[in-house]
């Protein structure tokens, strides 16, 4: 009896821990191409506001002529039910979103210009995939 139930807190546990994963910028999550471009203008907001409304880029990287380029990104994976098959070693799938937004400033810290991408993705493991 005490076995059956280690063996249950023990798969529960591992349900819950692989049941969601997320990782990237957290206020990318509500996030759109429609609601960004209202909130990011070219030629008018500066580096100092998409610090102020995003936080700190995931990379930051610069153009031949000096030219500031951030990236953020968002990305959350979800597991399908058929992963949670006891011994399913043969396929395990997961889907999600991935978000990406990426900005070039110029050279006065002005938005010269910027790209949200979203993007549905899949991860698929095992000796079947």
């Amino acid at each position: 009896m005490k076995n059956a139930k280690n063996l249950l807190i023990s798969i529960f546990s591992a349900v819950l821990i692989s049941a969601c994963s997320t990782s990237g910028n957290m206020k990318l999550e509500h996030e759109s191409q429609v609601s960004i471009a209202e909130k990011i203008k070219q030629g008018i907001t500066t580096k100092q506001q998409v610090y102020q409304m995003l936080g700190a880029p995931l990379e930051t990287t610069f153009t031949e002529n000096g030219q500031e380029i951030v990236k953020y990104e968002f990305t959350r994976m979800t597991p399908q039910a058929r992963n949670f098959i006891p011994y399913n070693v043969f396929s395990q799938v997961t889907d999600g979103e991935r978000k990406e937004l990426v900005i070039l400033f110029d050279d006065s810290s002005l938005v010269k210009k910027f790209v949200m991408n979203e993007s549905d993705i899949q991860k698929r493991r095992g000796i079947v995939e």
